[in-house]
């Protein structure tokens, strides 16, 4: 549930963000809907019952939708936003550590919603230096 205390609007989605499974996970759906299963083996070093607490926590923030369709976890509208600006975050923070240290950006290439599970699995640790 929103938490009224807040008086900028910045402070709503960085108090989202400084959770460590958040952004991943909002990062996974906003990729494509996913079934509790597919989900978690893309999360890592989630346990099902932090990945079930997390998933009530987004839904209560109106991220993740309370109804499933077929099965899997959709993204909100607010939640498929949130999850663009995640992901732009993450390649754009990935780039200034590279920069600073003198290192050449890799070039970026997301995964996209027409990826199987088993294509997925395959960027969990390409994207774990972005997200």
């Amino acid at each position: 549930m929103l938490n009224n205390n807040y008086r900028q609007g910045i402070e709503y989605p960085l108090s989202i963000l400084r959770e460590k499974e958040f952004p991943q996970i909002l990062f996974w759906l906003g990729i494509k809907p996913l079934n509790f299963e597919d989900l978690q083996e893309l999360v890592t070093g989630v346990s099902i019952n932090r990945l079930i607490s997390v998933i009530e926590e987004l839904q209560d923030h109106y991220l993740i939708s309370p109804i499933k369709k077929a099965e899997c976890f959709t993204l909100t509208n607010g939640g498929a936003e949130l999850a663009r600006l995640v992901t732009s975050l993450g390649v754009w923070g990935r780039q200034q550590m590279d920069e600073n240290t003198g290192n050449d950006s890799q070039r970026v290439i997301l995964p996209d919603s027409s990826m199987n599970q088993s294509d997925l699995l395959k960027y969990r640790k390409e994207m774990s230096q972005y997200i």
